[in-house]
Order: C-alpha cells, then sequence, then structure tokens
C-alpha cells in the first residue's frame, strides 16, 4: 500500500510562533517535534498547511529554516495562506493539499490542535490527527 502523506499545521501543533514587531519572528518547537519529524520522514512524505497571515514565502522558508526543520518538508507540499490565496476556513485549501500530494485523499492525514480545521480536512476526504505524536496511531491504522 502507498505511503502516507502527512500535513502539519504549524502553530500550537509544531510549536509557539513568536512576534515581533507585526511579524513572524520565529517557531519555538515543542521538544519532541525534531524526533518526531525525522521518525515520520522515514516512512511519509510531509508537508505543512498553515495559515500565514501576510507573511512572504522567503519568511516561512526562514523561519523554518531557523527551527531546523525546513528540509524534512517537501517543498511542493508546504501550503501557506499567504502564498495560496486562501486559509483553512476554506475546504478547497485542503483539496489543494491532497491534489499537490498526488495521492488519493484517504492516504493524506492533516495534523492539528484545531478541531475545526481538523472537521474541514475531514470533508476534504483526508484522515486526521490531533497531536503529532497520535499520527503514528493514524498512519498504522492505515496499513
Amino acid at each position: 500500500m502507498a505511503s502516507a502523506t502527512v500535513f502539519f499545521d504549524i502553530g500550537n501543533t509544531l510549536g509557539t510562533a513568536r512576534v515581533a514587531n507585526g511579524t513572524l519572528a520565529g517557531i519555538d518547537l515543542f521538544p519532541f517535534v525534531p524526533e518526531v519529524l525525522a521518525r515520520l520522514r522515514s516512512q511519509c512524505r510531509l508537508g505543512i498547511l498553515s495559515n500565514t497571515g501576510t507573511e512572504s514565502l522567503a519568511t516561512m522558508q526562514s523561519v523554518l529554516t531557523a527551527a531546523g526543520i525546513a528540509d524534512l518538508f517537501d517543498a511542493p507540499l508546504q501550503l501557506f495562506s499567504s502564498v495560496e490565496g486562501m486559509d483553512k476556513s476554506n475546504i478547497e485549501f485542503f483539496r489543494l493539499a491532497v491534489q499537490r500530494a498526488g495521492t488519493d485523499a484517504s492516504r493524506c492525514i492533516y495534523v492539528s490542535e484545531d478541531a475545526a480545521e481538523r472537521a474541514l480536512a475531514r470533508q476534504a476526504g483526508m484522515e486526521v490527527s490531533y497531536h503529532p505524536l497520535h499520527v503514528f496511531y493514524v498512519i498504522q491504522s492505515m496499513a
């Protein structure tokens, strides 16, 4: 069976956003996140699906690089609302993620602490997980 593609929300899922002067200055990753992402990367494709306000692609790449996780995510699977022109209140944003993954929606997992966002992802046909550590269970249940 084909491997899964896992899309992560950033804020409050992978870490806490640091804002300075009204702009994203960085992300403080939760301590378990680097190991979880590295472990997942060995078995899945990883992406991001994040509301990013007006932040540029360059800013987002810089923040992910500074956090040490940029290389763990496939570039085409990094969907930022500020770049794509839609956000996670729109089911089409989740459908775009599935399209970029190039697989069936049932092989895509959206990971977020936000129940409303998970509900939209589920409506788009994706599997969902409420926490980065829980995603291993979801992947196992898909096998």
